[in-house]
């Protein structure tokens, strides 16, 4: 009778706890409570034609069953379980607006996360065989006009090559930039930002309309492992440029801007050959693209350059261009003094060969950079041999070596002017 005693009073604890968890009960078709918004959608991984994405769990009085991914206002993935998910199917090298709604049971849904605004990368840039393939120009290859998202830039103080004009142009990956690294030297370059440099002579200078004659486009691209260079030959035709590793020397004759016939053996570098100027302790690396050669303003905007890459997207981490120094022009008497103009022009056209790690060995005592001091330079012990070296055309004992067969008259005033001041 006892055991009979408990056993009732054991069913009556059941049914009253059960019915206690029913007071708690929602039925599905009763809830109207929409689940919390997720928040901190991120992207953790992009890849060429996949973004995997990440996010804070949603809230809901019932539970959340899942999460659906908006792909510029389009469910792209839906009913996924987690706070992880991804977007495949997408073209390389393009900007998506994504966003994630919770939903729960009885399908409510909840206002949706923050919007991430995310680029899919581009497929590694690789040098192709014909330069109409390297995406570089738009239209008629000899016209010279960049194509869509590559941009044009100058630099204030120039190598010289023999009087060649040159065009110099970069494109950066789309939704990327150059980055600002407090150095008013290189700026941090994303993966697949290609730069490429034009050599060409007017057929006439007094008459630039007269058309040209382009020689070679050099190429620097960015990749994971460092940077590629690769050279590109017009033909005679000028409607193609071939990938070409050797050099090689080409009779050009042109008409000067005072209308003097002049013939030039222009001589094309080898790929070895780019490599003995680019390179500072094994790694390949831009020469022009400095900020301080780019702080001024050029001919294609009415506004400082690196205001204007600002200004388009294409440099960030730069709040003032007050920042970043300012290379002298060696041309420009009246702004900048005798010594400031030289220092200019040597940095330009040797500092990359004779400073620490360039390809001239230390022995020579040469730091040719223009903020190196003028007593760690050692400019005033090889003064009278710089400028015999810039007065010659010998190959193996001009100055510099690689890139004129010529002596670049001006520059050599301007050279002698300043060893006399020393």
């Amino acid at each position: 009778m006892k055991n009979l005693y408990f056993l009732i009073c054991l069913i009556g604890a059941i049914l009253i706890s059960a019915c206690s968890k029913d007071d708690n009960y929602v039925p599905v078709n009763d809830d109207t409570e929409n689940p919390s918004a997720p928040q901190n959608l991120m992207a953790t991984t992009v890849t060429e034609t996949a973004i995997q994405l990440s996010w804070d769990a949603s809230a809901d009085n019932v539970g959340v069953t899942g999460y659906d991914i908006y792909v510029d206002g389009s469910i792209a993935t839906s009913g996924v379980t987690g706070n992880t998910g991804s977007v495949t199917g997408l073209d390389q090298e393009t900007t998506y607006s994504i966003y994630v709604i919770a939903l729960d049971a009885a399908g409510n849904e909840s206002d949706s996360s923050n919007v991430l605004s995310a680029t899919t990368a581009a497929a590694p840039l690789e040098f192709k065989t014909q330069l109409t393939e390297m995406g570089v120009y738009a239209g008629g290859l000899a016209n010279l006009n960049p194509a869509s998202g590559v941009q044009l830039y100058e630099i204030n103080s120039t190598l010289f090559t023999d009087h060649a004009a040159k065009q110099r142009l970069i494109k950066l990956p789309n939704g990327s930039s150059m980055e600002f690294n407090n150095s008013d030297l290189l700026p941090n370059f994303p993966n697949n930002t290609l730069i490429a440099k034009t050599f060409y002579y007017n057929v006439n200078d007094q008459n630039p309309s007269e058309g040209k004659i382009i020689i070679e486009t050099r190429i620097l691209i960015k990749q994971e492992e460092g940077w590629q260079v690769g050279n590109y030959i017009w033909n005679e035709s000028q409607t193609e440029a071939t990938l070409r590793d050797t050099g090689s020397t080409i009779p050009i004759s042109y008409i000067d801007i005072n209308g003097t016939t002049q013939n030039i053996d222009y001589q094309i570098p080898s790929t070895q050959d780019c490599f003995q100027c680019h390179n500072n302790t094994n790694e390949t690396f831009p020469i022009g693209m400095k900020l301080r050669s780019m702080n001024f303003v050029p001919s294609y905007t009415g506004q400082n350059q690196l205001d204007y890459f600002i200004a388009n997207g294409l440099l960030t981490g730069l709040s003032n261009t007050s920042q970043v120094s300012v290379l002298p022009d060696w041309q420009d008497e009246t702004n900048f003094s005798l010594s400031e103009r030289a220092r200019a022009y040597i940095d330009i056209n040797c500092a990359h060969c004779h400073s620490p790690g360039g390809s001239v060995p230390p022995v020579y005592n040469l730091d040719l950079r223009y903020e190196t001091s003028f007593g760690a330079s050692g400019i005033f012990d090889a003064r009278e041999e710089i400028e015999a070296r810039f007065a010659s055309t010998i190959p193996l004992y001009r100055m510099p070596l690689l890139g004129r067969t010529i002596v670049h008259e001006d520059a050599l005033q301007l050279i002698s002017d300043y060893v006399d001041s020393l």
